[in-house]
C-alpha cells in the first residue's frame, strides 16, 4: 500500500456547521411536501367535479 498516495487522496470530512448547512441547504422534496401536493391536486380535482 502506497501511504503517500493514499493521504493525496485524503478528504478531510465536514466540521458540523459546514454539514449543516450542506444539509438544511438542500432543497429536495421531503415526504410531507409530496402529501401536501397529492392533497392539493386531490382537492382541486374534487372541487372542479362539483
Amino acid at each position: 500500500m502506497d501511504f503517500e498516495a493514499e493521504l493525496e487522496k485524503f478528504q478531510p470530512s465536514l466540521d458540523i456547521e459546514q454539514a449543516e448547512d450542506a444539509i438544511y441547504g438542500n432543497s429536495t422534496t421531503d415526504v410531507m411536501d409530496l402529501l401536501q401536493s397529492i392533497l392539493a391536486d386531490t382537492g382541486a380535482v374534487t372541487k372542479n367535479a362539483e
